[in-house]
């Protein structure tokens, strides 16, 4: 689980670009799927790899910047 955690500790803050981006996206779960890709420099292909809980911990990281 090294990777991951370097993941998370590289994982930059959105801009508002970012988030904008995300308008023609209409699930929430698609949104924050490519913005998860979008922030880490992870394929949508490595992210669909992970285990659930790596996936928690990059929720996690994204719901500290959002809030």
């Amino acid at each position: 689980m090294e990777k991951i955690e370097q993941i998370v500790e590289n994982m930059r803050e959105p801009r508002v670009k970012d988030i904008r981006a995300l308008s023609h996206l209409k699930s929430e779960e698609e949104k924050e799927f490519t913005l998860l890709s979008n922030l880490t420099g992870q394929t949508p292909e490595e992210l669909d790899n992970l285990t659930f809980k790596e996936y928690k911990l990059l929720q996690d990281r994204l719901k500290s910047f959002l809030s």
